[in-house]
């Protein structure tokens, strides 16, 4: 009866999601009846990292609003043109919400330089061309028509935008890539990636965190100087405006789905077996699917040279299930030690936790070794984890969690415990 039950509850959770297809993929009850007792409630059989779902806070890392009543009232009011556009190129809809805010201030008007509402400086030719925007008010159906216009444009311009770091390349190409940019990101200790994906533009990243928000005590002087008007850099200037990933995050959300532990545990159950007793040379299909998409299918190699199959090591498996289920798809695919260090440096999306018991844990949970022989794998509650093993087996979910164990070759190994904080 209790089966029965949970059961029930689950589907009417599915039920009402917007977006949701009930009838993505068939469901066996044992498995829904795991997900109930997890609080899993939107699950997607095709391993969508898109859940459709708006969790945006309207806060950013100090807690200040971002957005405005007056403009989450204008967004509202145009978010069916957004979704509409934005659904026809697998995007999230917030993207074009953002581009909106940040080129004309969410209003339906044509500015004076023939680049229309989103300012399409290119595909205007700067405003010049046969394509360009008479300026002045525009109707209803032609913000419809410069929206999906804009989306069919952005759509190809910088690879996947289910990918936060293509979503803060677009923002910054769409701003103008500045080598000034560039250099301040790398000046800031960002590597040259991050400084090309906009870590150093002020459009894009101002007041994100506290070294670059210029109301806090603790910005960094790298952040000083900006773009003040076109091709005029001011030394030592600041912007109070949020810049446009920031609004982004206020607005969707920091993961890309609403419970960051859920997905976690939806997408580990999908691309892993059921069970021991699946070798190095066996991974499951949705697994090689979900590395393909998430940017993980290569053979890690070590450095004597030897390299393991693909997917047969726990920092592939896991990097893929953060990147794949869209909880972080900035997490780094190389080294159990990397992917620590990178969790205990991101504090706005990590929290270590302080768990003496397995009682301590949450479904979602990444526990990682302390020592050499090191190792990663995924809480997924009720006392099963999902890892993978290095050259030895794929991706694979089965009973038996812990916080310390005999490493091989290496003694007992502890592991500390990170969680994905929305």
């Amino acid at each position: 009866m209790r089966r029965k039950r949970a059961f029930l509850i689950l589907v009417f959770f599915l039920a009402i999601l917007p977006g949701f297809s009930a009838f993505a993929k068939t469901i066996d009850e044992d498995t829904l009846y795991y997900y109930g007792l997890n609080g899993i409630y939107h699950y997607n059989g095709n391993g969508s990292t898109k859940c459709n779902v708006s969790n945006g806070s309207n806060q950013n890392y100090a807690g200040v609003s971002v957005w405005s009543e007056a403009e989450l009232s204008a967004i509202e009011e145009n978010q069916a043109i957004y979704e509409e556009a934005a659904d026809q190129y697998g995007f999230p809809w917030q993207v074009l919400a953002v581009l909106h805010s940040m080129e004309t201030g969410l209003r339906r008007y044509n500015p004076a330089n023939g680049q229309g509402v989103y300012q399409l400086f290119s595909y205007t030719d700067g405003g010049s061309n046969e394509n360009s925007f008479a300026p002045g008010a525009v109707s209803e159906e032609e913000f419809r028509r410069q929206t999906l216009l804009a989306a069919e444009l952005i759509s190809s311009r910088v690879g996947d935008l289910n990918d936060a770091d293509n979503v803060k390349k677009l923002f910054f190409s769409f701003n103008g890539q500045s080598a000034k940019y560039i250099q301040k990101a790398l000046d800031m200790g960002f590597s040259l990636a991050e400084a090309q994906n906009g870590e150093g533009s002020v459009y894009v990243m101002n007041r994100y965190d506290a070294e670059r928000d210029p109301t806090s005590t603790e910005m960094s002087s790298a952040w000083l100087g900006r773009y003040t008007a076109d091709g005029v850099y001011t030394e030592g200037s600041t912007s109070m405006v949020f810049g446009a990933y920031v609004k982004y995050e206020a607005l969707y959300g920091s993961s890309f789905c609403s419970d960051a532990g859920g997905s976690i545990v939806e997408t580990a159950l999908l691309i892993s077996w059921d069970g021991h007793g699946h070798s190095k040379d066996d991974p499951k299909p949705e697994y090689v699917e979900a590395m393909k998409e998430a940017g993980t299918y290569f053979d890690p190699c070590r450095s004597s040279g030897d390299c393991a199959p693909k997917g047969a090591s726990c920092d592939i498996f896991v990097s893929t299930v953060m990147r794949y289920s869209g909880s972080d798809p900035s997490f780094p695919a190389t080294g159990p030690g990397v992917q620590e260090n990178y969790m205990r440096s991101n504090t706005d999306k990590y929290m270590q936790v302080d768990a003496s018991d397995v009682s301590d844990l949450e479904p979602g949970d990444i526990l990682v070794t302390t020592e050499n022989g090191r190792h990663i794998y995924l809480y997924l509650g009720d006392g099963m984890q999902a890892s993978a093993s290095y050259n030895e087996r794929t991706g694979e979910h089965f009973s038996g969690v812990y916080l310390s164990d005999s490493g091989t070759g290496s003694g007992t190994r502890h592991y500390n415990v990170y969680r994905r904080i929305n």
